[in-house]
């Protein structure tokens, strides 16, 4: 197995039971808070606000300045001053980022919500607020302690350090579901301190134990962490530049994100129904819902492959950078296209399915963002791999410049879909406007980052990829629509009275039973096809299941088992020195490749966000 493939395993699994606790979690969230109401709305502005703010500086600064660093760290005889050193500078930056974020919290939030709300609700909004933004600072040290981990192929504790945040989040939802019941229709008078402490504080206390931990298998490495200040020999030089375009991307998509939570906060208000439209709480449902399979594959994989890509480049071999990009993008890719058929054809069942304390109402609103969502499955991963690619070159003005393109473009389709629809379409719109710009700019994205790499992505592989993927996903499509046909006659999911256990069930069993049917047929017609990268998935899916006797790897990976397809790295050709930075000067910064970062990315990393963009 490659050491890409090794790796993404460890952190596939270990995002996988991220994802499950997660999934727990927000389950507890919704039976604590509700999906719809200024409650509801009031808790995902705050949680979300730190979660952007991190996701963007973690696309930008971290994985553009700090992971190249790393890397190039490790190879020095001083490599342990150095670390000290990078990491000693990534808290001071961090504890002055959340610093001055705190401080301005009821500035920020009002960017973030609409005129509509009252002041006594956007206290309520300010005060969850507050209580996440410390999250910043104890996501950016989980991502570089994580990072230096990574570049060292030690991934268990990185990857699995996630589930004891979830955890400690949900002993919180449910001491308070316990306590106090469901409060989504509370006045907004009936949230104290001590009830928005247990709900959101639990939840920092988690993120800060997932990162905390992170220190004790990098002693276990031989690095003990010692604060060190100083900036010479850390590669500011290089960074600096770097940072200056990741920092005007930061600012890009903070604008972005808070056009569309505008949009997303008062949709209820505007349409004059705060429980039965979908707002910002139904929007950031469907979000968790779509980032379970993109951050399970996606971002675990190109967790996995960044500091290999790193080295790679570093090495000024970029024939191995190209193998390790495209078995990447090919393997993402086929596994994205046959989630978005599943999520396409069972958008309200699986929202019921993985949020069983909801309403089948209140999920027919998460359904509704959740379509487009899926349609970006396969975008957003290529995003985020080809972002991680030029990042690993040191170019930071290429992914803004991409950046404003891109944001444009969804800034102009939501506005135009804003003046031409009602309120009740606006959660889905701000999806569809998202997955669109992603669509129309990828041609363009595609041709900045040929540039890097001597001016071709092993192009005619990838696109047959996709062809063969897209007729298999087609057909499985299909196949599904019509078993799902006769399912909604014989088990309705909004018949009158029915029981929410009962509806779990129903729902739990369509999906079953449509998956398998969806599965079956994508899997077949690319075996009839000839596809070589189903047998690569499958294998790497195969190897993620607990078989006794197997001994998984020690750096463990689900990623792409055709890495070395091409060839091994020790045979490449070596690439000229001009070949670290393209076809063009030696000088990273100058080069034109491109992109914007997704969201969320990065939580699987952890979220890892990464991404997708959180623009919401």
């Amino acid at each position: 197995m490659s050491s890409i493939g090794r790796n993404s395993m460890i952190m596939a699994a270990g995002t996988f039971a991220s994802r499950i606790t997660g999934q727990i979690r927000q389950i507890l969230l919704a039976a604590a808070v509700g999906t719809t109401g200024i409650a509801a709305m009031a808790y995902q502005t705050g949680s979300q606000i730190p979660q952007v703010v991190f996701n963007l500086i973690s696309g930008g600064i971290f994985n553009a300045v700090l992971v190249p660093q790393i890397v190039r760290a490790l190879k020095q005889e001083d490599a342990k001053e150095r670390l000290d050193k990078l990491i000693t500078a990534a808290i001071t930056l961090l504890i002055a980022v959340t610093g001055v974020m705190m401080l301005l919290t009821p500035w920020i939030t009002q960017l973030y919500i609409n005129s509509s709300w009252d002041d006594e609700q956007r206290a309520l909004a300010n005060a969850f607020t507050l209580w996440c933004m410390p999250q910043i600072f104890f996501y950016g040290l989980y991502t570089v302690l994580g990072q230096i981990l990574a570049a060292k192929e030690r991934f268990g504790m990185y990857a699995w350090s996630s589930v004891g945040a979830n955890v400690i989040s949900c002993a919180g939802f449910a001491l308070f579901i316990w306590e106090f019941g469901n409060a989504a229709r509370q006045p907004v008078s009936w949230w104290t301190a001590d009830r928005i402490a247990l709900t959101a504080g639990t939840w920092t206390a988690g993120v800060a134990f997932q990162a905390v931990i992170l220190f004790l298998p990098l002693t276990r490495i031989g690095l003990h962490y010692r604060p060190r200040f100083g900036l010479r020999g850390i590669g500011l030089r290089s960074m600096g530049r770097v940072a200056m375009w990741s920092m005007a991307l930061v600012v890009l998509n903070l604008l972005m994100g808070m056009v569309s939570s505008q949009v997303l906060t008062g949709a209820p208000a505007r349409a004059g129904d705060m429980h039965g439209v979908a707002g910002n709480a139904s929007y950031q449902y469907a979000y968790t819902l779509q980032m379970l399979p993109y951050s399970l594959f996606a971002v675990s994989i190109a967790t996995a492959m960044f500091p290999k890509l790193s080295r790679a480049i570093s090495d000024r071999d970029i024939a191995a950078a190209r193998r390790d990009l495209s078995s990447s993008l090919r393997s993402t890719s086929l596994v994205m296209m046959f989630f978005t058929v599943v999520l396409l054809l069972l958008p309200a069942p699986v929202t019921i399915a993985l949020v069983p304390t909801i309403s089948y109402d209140e999920a027919q609103l998460i359904a509704g963002p959740m379509v487009p969502m899926a349609l970006n499955l396969v975008l957003t991963s290529v995003v985020l791999l080809l972002q991680r690619s030029f990042y690993a070159f040191e170019d930071g003005r290429s992914p803004f410049l991409f950046a404003v393109v891109q944001n444009v473009v969804q800034l102009v389709l939501l506005l135009a879909a804003v003046f031409a629809f009602p309120a009740q379409w606006w959660a889905t719109l701000v999806a569809w406007a998202i997955t669109l710009s992603n669509a129309i700019t990828m041609p363009l994205m595609v041709r900045m980052a040929r540039r890097r790499f001597d001016g071709h992505l092993d192009g005619r592989r990838v696109m047959l990829l996709l062809v063969k993927a897209g007729i298999a996903a087609l057909a499985a499509f299909g196949a599904g629509f019509l078993t799902r046909m006769p399912l909604d006659r014989l088990m309705p999911l909004d018949a009158q009275g029915m029981g929410g256990a009962r509806r779990w069930v129903l729902a739990v069993i369509t999906c079953a039973v449509v998956t398998v049917v969806a599965t079956a047929v994508f899997g077949g017609v690319l075996w009839a096809l000839r596809c070589e990268e189903l047998t690569s998935v499958t294998r790497q899916l195969s190897r993620r299941l607990p078989i006794p006797g197997r001994r998984a790897g020690r750096d463990g990976g689900s990623g792409d088992g055709d890495a070395q397809g091409d060839g091994t790295r020790g045979s490449a050709p070596r690439a000229p020195r001009s070949a670290r930075s393209g076809s063009h000067s030696e000088t990273p910064s100058t080069a034109t490749p491109a992109d914007t970062m997704t969201p969320a990315q990065q939580r699987a990393e952890s979220n890892a966000a990464g991404d997708r963009k959180d623009q919401s």
